[in-house]
């Protein structure tokens, strides 16, 4: 070919000449590969450490606080020749296959800095120089004796010192990875700033047994032997400002910072084997041959060394962050950190080829890949490796501590556990950065390298992981010899197990096999048994599948404990309500305990059990001998029979009857009876009847009757009785009283003329004969009777005329009461006082039931009334009834009587003339003074019987009493215009005031007596004369308040004060206010409640004075604080007075932290019972959720140090309870001591997880903490049902899971992965399904794009039948729930229930509205827009992407959008109208209870629309505002624009639960009008708008309707 001869013409005939190499652009190009921070010093490192140097020395020599010289000093070999030679070539590189660098380009990283370096080493030095762009170098040789190679190096320009953290940082984490170096000192000048050393632990063997390939996957590499060490790490270092100066160094005493670090090593030496070939491309590329030996080194914390240096955050040098890595990933070093992670929590050391800036490994070459890839994969042996000889120690110290019960068992159990997580953690991969194939290749080998499975620790110790199972937790209550993965482990090594599970399959879940063998192997004790058959009937109901076979071995394997019985042998269950839970019941029947955990249904379902039947409960309990031998036990089986007898069937009833019938069973007072021998407990008019005893005896009446109990006595036997005298008329009356309903006419009548009843003896002597009398003769026993002296039948016990023998003995003729003309009589004088008083107030009583019919007032001429006065009586129309007018000498009648005596025809006042006449009369008496008062508060009562001139002729007579105050025996009158009401006590040395009080100033006020004075006078006054003001009231404390508290009512609502502001502010700097000091304070506790002590009261100034809002503080320094008064504290902040809860600062400090049994159970208790705490908190209530609670803390301590800080006032106190954060980090830790009380510590509680809250939730929830689960059951309070959520949200995780893997699985069109639909709520028990009205089974809600068409239908796969079914869909928005019940083909009725299910509704549409997050949704609502008519411009609905809006600004807490494209657009000249149009909308969203994060403004010209629904975010469209309302609304919003606007809103909110205009959308639409518009009115009238009806059609008119909505 031409250009090959050519070529060889030229090599063969023409002279050479030396290409040219610029050495100053070649090492500005190197150095542009070498740019990472430290460079310089990673290479001199480097090169110390390949000297085996162990020490080293960097000196900082600076001028002005600037480094102009850097002395790199190490003590390790001398250079020697060959050294020399290199150092002057570049990229040669050091043929040492057993030294890191290869590229021989590092040492030219010095160039970055110095332009000139000098190197010295054994009395040789070398002086670099340049001579335009090419390097020279010239060499020297001097006698010294310093046996330190130094580099030095003159700086181009000077530089900053370094930082001394980040710098100490640098050195050690290079200092931890070199293989001769051991200690670093860096000095600025002559001063150390920082030194560093590592203390090398003699490492031990580790024997790699049989079991594990040794070998790298090509053979390149091979594992000869593992020595296992320790290292610490010192530093001491200075600790000094960020803008500190060198100058500073001699003369301030800055604090030195010592820590160390603990880490282990594993050195694993390997022997290289390649080929020739391979080892020949390595030279050509590495410039070295690749090495015959050479080692790999993990360096990592172990569980003990990482718990000493990681005690907490506080106790770890930032110094060495790098180096603790855990749980983070590794580094790889080579020789000094890299930019590559290994995957897992180890850093590993190794000869690995990196590229050339050596801050990442060569992949890319094939021949270093190969090699790189070779001796990584060693490094996953080496971690499984040390991995299971951890494993292996674990399962040592359990074998010791756990598997021989030793003490202490529990807590070495999770020491274990955290060790064991600890070491699954460390060697648990994730995907390596930047290149994740290094972590592949470790994590490959480190399953690979050995058949043997990974080993973990389980619940039943260190077992192959195939043999171990994951947990579940519903079947843990029964799981004891199946090993599991312990509950820590599991939580914290998360990652490892779903990959375990999933991709490696290594590990399974429990399943039904499982629960065999453990059934095989154990009885279960009761508890677990209700556990198994909860998990059995879950697992059943979830659809898996069980053989007839696998039931029968579960039903024969399941043994009770205490009772040995296999569930194959249970036929029934009880049922409570009908068979008490402590009475016998036959074997076959499951014990209630167990029972009782389970519904009626699963146990009919799934086991195929039956409840026991009473009828079958009586064929077992007839055949026990203590039913005739035992009355109590008899007892409580009647009563069981009884309760239950009517809801037993005929032919039932007739089979109890006659297993009974024959017993004797039946307790009686002379025992144990056959039913047919014993009788009723009230025959009991013979004392000699065998009656039946039971407690209740009526409960047990229908049974008795059934099984033949007797009931009565033959009448005949009774009239025997009657003539022989043997007998007791008291029994006699029960018993005639109970069957009265049998007896004839003739038999009454001879009861009635019978003398059968003995008069009741007054007398109280013993007659020997009783003399009896008939009924018509004799009165009821009352006590008025017996006062009244009447003739009253002999009765024991207590007299009821209601009870039967009493209405049987008054249908006889006995008497009840006195006669009219009797009765009166008693009642007037001369009756003795006490009987007449007596018979006056019965006659009261009892006037319209006994003596109306027969009372004529105009026919009564007895003076029967008593009056207020003494012994005077009078006739109904001698006196009146209003006590009030006896003040002005009218006769009245008796207080305790006004309001019994109107019936009898007594008036209730006098007429007006009298009292005008009266009043003119009576105020010239020398004691109308001391009356007045309650003369005027009886005018006023009288005032609207009193015309306009009566007033005008009491506006100028002087009635009106005043003590002179000069002479204070003297009175003068005043006429009504003349006087002031008294505004409060204490002020009339100010104002002339009067005060009668409020009701006697009514009536002078409307005689003419002015005001009181404004609240103006007040502040004023006190502004002026507080000192003189307080002087005559300090005695009285309340009427300087009551001053305080009037203008603190103006300034709050009326606003007469605010109008004049230098008013106010010389109200500011005067003592005007009070404030409170406690003297003899002593303290109680720290809880925050009241102490005891005495309130000091002063003035003092605004600025000296705290809002008494926590206190603790108060308690603590005792300041001046305002009154504890709402009212007040408004004016004090108003005022300026400071919250002392923002002024004291607050540290608090736990001494002696332990965990404890205490603590372990305090802990187990609140994470138990944390569902509990937030049962019927709404969301907005809480601060912190329950997973929050759940991960709560307990730890004990000593006592906790409590320092507060208020201004300069320093106080440190001791405390017993506290809930802190634990330092950077987001868990929690509640800390509580000996002297701890569980009030202090709910009070703790309820601070952290409420966002309001007072002693009542503390009490609240310390009866939850402190309270068995059983009583509390037992109060009626809901335990199972809260704590059963937390198992039945797994239900809806699955649930959840089955849809979305439905949705995987199908071509889903969904578009919307944000906010898709989240069953958990479903089983919320806050949350609750709502029905809606009138809607039709074609409606389309607002289910978010989740639900379109072909996702309802594979919802409907999930058994959701659409013509059976509700299908019930929760709607999430910005995690608020809403549940729309969509019933098909069913139109439900309006009911107080339904109608609440719809407000509920609503309210949950109005907190799915979102506020706007900064979120792009790029998402229209797929709906059709209907205009109102085909001419309207305006689609009322239409939706503007969000992403094409900007947000401009933010009014009164409303965002502000216009369109990216016209942000400019919008002008200042509408700045007015956006303010006025947010505060309409601000007024409108309170009445729905909006936030106004959910509502925003946005201004488009272009688009036609009034207003939209993003997502659950409202826009609404300034400019239909600007057109329509804000000219009208410029000073005041009018009816017209809040009623459109209003309407809007609701309508926006319609589409929260149905997104098309159709019939359903304007249900929803109304129903948020109707039920709203009560609170919409409400804001009209506090806003003072006003309803015009003119033109309010018109206006309305511009709201458009039809069949689609707007």
């Amino acid at each position: 070919m031409f250009l090959d001869a050519f070529r060889s013409n030229i090599l063969s005939n023409s002279d050479g000449e030396l290409v040219e190499v610029n050495q100053r652009c070649l090492i500005d190009k190197i150095l542009a590969r070498y740019s990472s921070e430290f460079v310089i010093y990673r290479e001199l490192m480097q090169n110390s450490d390949d000297a085996k140097s162990s020490s080293i020395k960097i000196i900082f020599e600076t001028k002005n606080s600037e480094v102009t010289r850097i002395l790199f000093k190490n003590n390790g070999i001398y250079f020697r020749p060959e050294d020399w030679n290199r150092l002057k070539k570049i990229a040669e590189g050091n043929p040492d296959e057993q030294k890191i660098g290869a590229f021989g380009v590092g040492f030219y990283s010095l160039f970055s800095v110095c332009g000139n370096p000098f190197v010295f080493s054994g009395g040789k030095g070398m002086a670099f120089y340049w001579r335009g762009n090419q390097l020279f170098t010239k060499q020297g040789q001097q006698e010294s004796t310093d046996d330190w190679t130094t580099f030095l190096m003159d700086m181009k320009e000077p530089i900053e010192v370094p930082n001394i953290e980040k710098f100490a940082r640098f050195l050690a984490n290079s200092l931890g990875f070199t293989e001769y170096l051991q200690k670093i000192f860096v000095y600025f000048n002559d001063t150390l700033v920082i030194r560093l050393s590592k203390n090398i632990q003699k490492p031990e063997p580790l024997r790699v047994t049989t079991e594990f390939n040794t070998f790298s996957p090509q053979k390149m590499f091979q594992l000869t032997s593992i020595n296992v060490g320790s290292v610490q790490l010192d530093v001491e270092r200075l600790i000094v400002p960020t803008n500190f100066s060198i100058r500073q160094l001699n003369s301030i005493n800055y604090r030195i910072e010592k820590a160390s670090i603990f880490l282990k090593t594993a050195n694993g030496d390997l022997n290289v084997s390649v080929s020739n070939e391979f080892s020949l491309k390595m030279e050509q590329i590495t410039k070295k041959k690749p090495p015959n030996k050479t080692s790999i080194q993990m360096i990592f914390t172990g569980f003990n060394e990482h718990n000493l240096s990681s005690d907490s955050d506080e106790n770890i040098s930032s110094i060495f962050k790098d180096l603790l890595q855990y749980p983070e990933q590794g580094k790889i070093y080579i020789g000094f950190s890299t930019d590559q992670t290994t995957g897992c929590c180890s850093h590993l050391a190794a000869r690995v080829i990196p590229t050339m800036e050596r801050v990442s490994i060569d992949m890319a070459n094939e021949t270093l890949a190969k090699y790189n890839s070779e001796l990584l994969s060693l490094t996953g042996t080496l971690c499984r490796i040390l991995y299971e000889d951890e494993m292996d120690q674990i399962k040592r110290s359990y074998n010791k501590k756990i598997g021989t019960n030793t003490a202490n068992t529990e807590q070495d159990r999770v020491l274990l556990e955290k060790r064991a997580a600890h070491a699954l953690t460390h060697f648990t991969f994730h995907p390596s950065t930047p290149n994740a194939q290094i972590g592949k290749i470790l994590e490959s080998q480190f399953f690979d390298c050995t058949r043997k499975k990974l080993s973990i620790l389980s619940t039943n110790g260190v077992l192959p992981i195939s043999d171990v199972r994951i947990p579940n937790p519903k079947m843990m209550g029964f799981i004891k010899n199946v090993p599991v993965v312990p509950t820590v482990m599991f939580e914290r090594c998360s990652i490892f197990f779903i990959k375990a599970k999933g991709t490696l399959n290594l590990i399974r879940e429990l399943n039904f096999q499982d629960v065999l063998y453990e059934l095989n192997n154990r009885i279960l004790c009761e508890n677990e048994m209700t556990e198994l058959l909860k998990w059995y009937v879950s697992y059943r109901s979830s659809g898996n599948f069980v053989s007839a076979s696998e039931i029968e071995q579960f039903k024969g394997l399941a043994r009770i404990g205490n009772y040995f019985r296999s569930l194959k042998s249970i036929r029934y269950y009880l049922n409570p309500g009908i068979i008490q839970t402590d009475i016998d019941v036959p074997n076959d029947v499951l014990p209630y305990t167990i029972s009782k955990n389970l519904s009626n249904k699963d146990l009919k379902n799934w086991f195929g059990w039956s409840e026991l039947t009473l009828v079958n409960w009586a064929k077992f309990i007839v055949n026990k001998s203590n039913l005739e031998s035992d009355p109590n036990f008899a007892q409580k089986v009647h009563q069981i029979l009884a309760r239950n007898l009517n809801n037993t069937s005929k032919n039932n009833k007739e089979i109890i009857r006659q297993l009974f019938a024959q017993k004797r069973c039946i307790p009686t007072k002379f025992g144990m009876k056959i039913p047919n021998e014993a009788y009723f407990q009230n025959v009991t008019i013979f004392p000699d009847l065998p009656t039946i005893e039971f407690l209740k005896p009526s409960s047990v009446q229908s049974l008795m009757e059934l099984l033949g109990v007797r009931k009565v006595v033959e009448l005949k036997l009774v009239f025997d009785r009657l003539d022989r005298g043997n007998w007791d008329h008291m029994q006699l009356v029960k018993y005639l009283a109970s069957m009265s309903s049998e007896l004839s006419p003739d038999e009454m009548r001879i009861l009635k003329s019978k003398p059968i009843w003995p008069k009741e003896n007054l007398t109280g002597l013993q007659s020997a004969q009783i003399r009896r009398f008939i009924t018509s003769d004799l009165h009821v026993p009352s006590s008025l009777n017996r006062e009244f002296g009447l003739p009253i039948i002999e009765w024991k016990g207590r007299w009821s005329s209601n009870a039967q023998e009493g209405m049987f003995l008054i249908k006889l003729g006995l008497r009840e009461y006195p006669t009219l003309n009797t009765i009166l009589e008693l009642a007037a004088p001369p009756t003795d006082p006490k009987i007449r008083n007596k018979a006056f107030e019965y006659f009261i009583d009892n006037f319209e039931k006994n003596y109306l019919k027969v009372y004529n007032s105009a026919e009564v001429n007895s003076a029967f009334l008593p009056c207020s006065d003494q012994n005077v009586y009078a006739k109904p129309s001698e006196c009146f009834i209003n006590p009030e007018c006896k003040i002005m000498n009218f006769n009245v009648i008796r207080q305790d009587l006004r309001f019994r005596v109107e019936k009898f025809g007594v008036r209730h006042d006098p007429n007006r003339e009298k009292l005008l006449n009266e009043l003119k009369k009576i105020s010239r008496y020398e004691r109308y003074g001391d009356n007045a008062k309650k003369i005027f508060e009886y005018l006023a009562s009288r005032q609207k019987d009193f015309s306009h001139s009566d007033f005008d002729q009491l506006a100028s007579f002087n009635f009106i009493p005043l003590r002179n105050k000069i002479k204070p025996n003297e009175i003068i009158l005043f006429n009504p215009r003349s006087c002031f009401f008294e505004v409060q006590e204490g002020l009339s040395d100010f104002f002339p005031c009067i005060n009668f009080g409020e009701k006697a100033n009514l009536f002078l006020s409307g005689c003419g007596v002015k005001k009181k004075p404004s609240p103006v006078d007040l502040a004023k006054l006190l502004v002026e004369s507080s000192a003189k003001l307080w002087e005559l009231t300090r005695d009285d404390v309340n009427i300087y308040l009551n001053i305080l508290r009037v203008i603190a009512i103006d300034l709050k609502g009326l606003g007469n004060i605010t109008k004049e502001p230098s008013l106010i502010a010389r109200m500011k700097g005067a003592r005007i206010l009070i404030a409170i000091k406690k003297e003899h304070q002593a303290r109680l506790s720290n809880s925050g409640d009241d102490n005891d002590g005495i309130n000091y009261y002063c003035l003092s100034s605004s600025d000296k004075i705290f809002i008494n809002d926590n206190k603790i503080y108060q308690r603590v320094f005792n300041p001046l604080t305002a009154p504890e008064e709402k009212l007040l504290e408004g004016l004090y902040k108003e005022l300026g007075c400071r919250s002392l809860q923002d002024s004291v600062k607050e540290t608090s400090t736990p001494k002696g932290i332990r965990e404890t049994n205490k603590s372990r159970q305090l802990q187990k208790e609140i994470m138990e019972r944390s569902s509990l705490f937030y049962h019927e908190y709404k969301e907005h209530e809480i601060k912190r959720d329950q997973k929050w609670l759940e991960n709560l803390k307990v730890r004990e301590v000593d006592h906790v140090e409590t320092i507060y800080v208020l201004e300069k006032d320093r106080r440190k106190e001791r405390t017993d309870v506290i809930i802190l954060q634990d330092g950077g980090m987001e868990s929690w830790t509640l800390y509580i001591s000996s002297n701890s009380n569980l009030i202090d510590i709910a009070k703790h509680i309820v601070k952290n997880i409420y966002n309001s809250h007072n002693w009542k939730d503390v009490g609240y929830l310390n009866m939850l903490l402190t309270s068995p689960l059983l009583v509390l059951k037992e109060m009626g309070y809901p335990v199972d049902r809260i704590l059963e959520q937390r198992k039945l949200q797994n239900i809806a995780d699955q649930l959840e899971n089955e849809i979305k893997s439905s949705d995987n699985n199908g071509s889903s069109t969904c578009h919307n992965h944000d906010n898709h639909n989240n069953f958990n709520s479903l089983f919320s028990d806050n949350s609750r399904s709502r029905h809606s009205r009138g809607t039709n089974s074609d409606y389309d809600y607002n289910f978010g794009s989740v639900f379109n068409g072909n996702n309802l239908s594979k919802i409907k796969k999930l058994n959701y039948e659409k013509d059976k079914k509700s299908v019930i869909v929760n709607l999430k928005t910005n995690d608020k729930s809403i549940n729309v019940i969509s019933t098909t083909n069913k139109r439900p009725s309006i009911t107080s229930e339904t109608t609440q299910v719809l407000q509920d509704q609503l309210q949950n549409a109005v907190k799915a509205c979102r506020s706007n997050m900064g979120i792009i949704v790029n998402q229209k609502h797929s709906t059709e827009i209907v205009n109102v008519s085909q001419e309207s411009q305006i689609n009322h609905c239409e939706i503007i992407p969000v992403h094409s809006l900007s947000h401009t600004q933010t009014v009164q807490g409303i965002k502000f959008f216009l369109p990216k494209v016209r942000v400019l657009f919008f002008q200042s000249y509408y700045d007015a109208s956006l303010n006025r149009f947010a505060n309409l909308l601000n007024d409108l969203a309170s009445v729905f209870e909006l936030s106004t994060e959910t509502i925003h403004i946005y201004y488009d010209d272009s688009a036609n629309s009034i207003a939209f629904n993003n997502n659950g975010e409202l826009f609404f469209n300034l400019k239909v505002y600007i057109i329509l309302h804000d000219e009208e609304c410029k000073f005041k919003p009018t009816i017209y624009a809040m009623a459109y606007w209003f309407m809007t809103l609701c309508h926006e909110l319609a589409h929260n639960i149905i997104l098309p205009h159709n019939s359903g959308h304007e249900y929803y639409f109304s129903s948020f009008a109707e039920i709203y518009m009560s609170n919409f009115l409400a804001l009209i009238d506090r806003r003072g708008i006003t309803f015009k009806h003119i033109s309010f059609q018109q206006k309305f008119n511009q709201i458009g309707f039809n069949n689609h909505g707007w």
